[in-house]
C-alpha cells in the first residue's frame, strides 16, 4: 500500500482513478464506526456523484493490539456483488475497486437510512425488519452452499473474529474456556456457506428508501451459525442495555429466526440450543474480548457477563430465560 486514505485525499484519489473531474467541487465527509477501515463520504454536485470511499486498516482502531490482512477489501467487493445478484437493492452497488490500494467505491445510500443500532438506542426498535433480516440471511445462506474461489480464505476471520473474540475470552474468563472451546472449534470445523461475518443490527440502515447490509469485509465460507449468533448477541445486548425494550426485541428476535428458518429451512444453521451457546460466546467476547460493545455502559456490561456466563452454562434453556 501506497496510498492512506484521508478526507483530505479522497478527492484526488477518485480524480485518479476517473470517477470525478478534474477541478469540480466536492463535499468530503468522514463517516463515523470506521475501526476497521477509513470510510469516506463523497459527494459531487456537479456530476450527481455520491460514494463512499473505503479503505480497510492493516491495524484496526482500538486499545489493544489487533492486526488483519488488508487483502479482506477485495473479499468484501465479492461478496457484495454476490449478494448484489441474490437480493438486489439490499447491498450497495461497487462503483470501482483497487487491490492494490484495498481500496474499494460503492454508492453512498440515501441519507433517509437510518443505522438499525443507533434506532434501537433512541428507542425505536423496528421490530417487524427482524423478519427482513431474517429472511435476507437465510436467503444468502442456501444460495451460496457452493460459493466460488474468492471465499475460501478463511484468515481474516481469524484475525477479526476467532482469536480476538474467542480466544481473547477463553484467556481473559479462564473458567469459561472449556465451554467457549467446542463452539470456537465448531466455527473452524463446520464450513457450508457464505458467511457475512459481521451480520448485526450496527451494520445495517433502514429508512423508507429501503433496508440496506452493510461491511461484508469478513466474509468467507464458513459455518452459518456464526451470522446468526452474531446478530442476535446485538439483539440481547441491547434488551440488557435498555430493558424497558426488552419485548420488542424478543419479537424482533422471534421474527428474524422464523424468517430465516423459512428462507434457508429448518435447522440449516442448527438447532436453538447450538444458536444459543454460540450467542453466549459473543456476549461475552462483547464484554472481555478486544471489541467490547460500546453501548454497554458498565452496570449493563457486568449484566451481560453474567447473562452470557449462564447462557453459556445451560444453552438449551434458549436465548431469553434470563429475561
Amino acid at each position: 500500500m501506497t496510498f492512506t486514505l484521508t478526507p483530505d485525499t479522497a478527492g484526488a484519489y477518485l480524480v485518479r482513478r476517473g470517477l470525478v473531474p478534474a477541478d469540480v467541487a466536492i463535499h468530503v465527509d468522514e463517516l463515523p464506526g470506521g475501526v476497521s477501515a477509513a470510510v469516506i463520504a463523497v459527494r459531487v454536485p456537479a456530476t450527481g456523484l455520491a460514494v463512499v470511499v473505503k479503505q480497510a486498516l492493516p491495524q484496526l482502531r482500538v486499545r489493544d493490539e489487533w492486526l488483519a490482512k488488508p487483502e479482506r477489501a477485495e473479499t468484501e467487493v465479492e461478496a457484495m456483488r454476490l449478494c448484489v445478484t441474490i437480493t438486489p437493492g439490499v447491498v450497495p452497488r461497487i462503483l470501482d475497486s483497487d487491490p492494490a490500494e484495498h481500496v474499494l467505491v460503492m454508492e453512498l445510500l440515501p441519507e433517509d437510512a437510518l443505522n438499525w443500532q443507533a434506532e434501537v438506542g433512541e428507542g425505536r426498535v423496528h421490530p417487524s425488519a427482524g423478519v427482513w433480516a431474517g429472511a435476507t440471511l437465510g436467503t444468502w445462506h442456501a444460495a451460496t452452499t457452493n460459493p466460488p474461489p474468492p471465499f475460501d480464505d478463511f484468515e481474516a476471520f481469524e484475525q477479526l473474529r476467532l482469536r480476538p473474540f474467542h480466544e481473547t475470552t477463553m484467556a481473559r474468563l479462564p473458567d469459561q474456556a472449556q465451554l467457549i472451546a467446542p463452539y470456537l472449534a465448531d466455527l473452524r470445523d463446520r464450513r457450508r456457506c457464505l458467511v457475512h461475518g459481521d451480520y448485526s443490527m450496527k451494520n445495517m440502515l433502514l429508512g423508507p428508501s429501503g433496508r440496506f447490509v452493510l461491511d461484508f469485509e469478513v466474509a468467507h465460507v464458513g459455518n452459518p451459525v456464526f451470522d446468526l449468533a452474531f446478530f442476535l448477541s446485538f439483539v440481547v445486548l441491547s434488551a440488557i442495555r435498555w430493558p424497558q425494550a426488552a419485548a420488542e426485541l424478543e419479537e424482533l428476535a422471534d421474527g428474524f429466526l422464523t424468517a430465516y428458518a423459512t428462507a434457508a429451512g429448518n435447522g440449516f444453521a442448527g438447532d436453538i440450543a447450538s444458536i444459543a451457546g454460540h450467542t453466549a460466546c459473543l456476549l461475552l467476547a462483547r464484554t472481555d474480548g478486544k471489541s467490547p460493545a460500546l453501548f454497554l455502559d458498565e452496570p449493563s456490561r457486568v449484566r451481560a457477563r453474567s447473562i452470557g456466563t449462564e447462557m453459556l452454562s445451560a444453552p438449551e434453556r434458549g436465548l431469553w430465560a434470563w429475561a
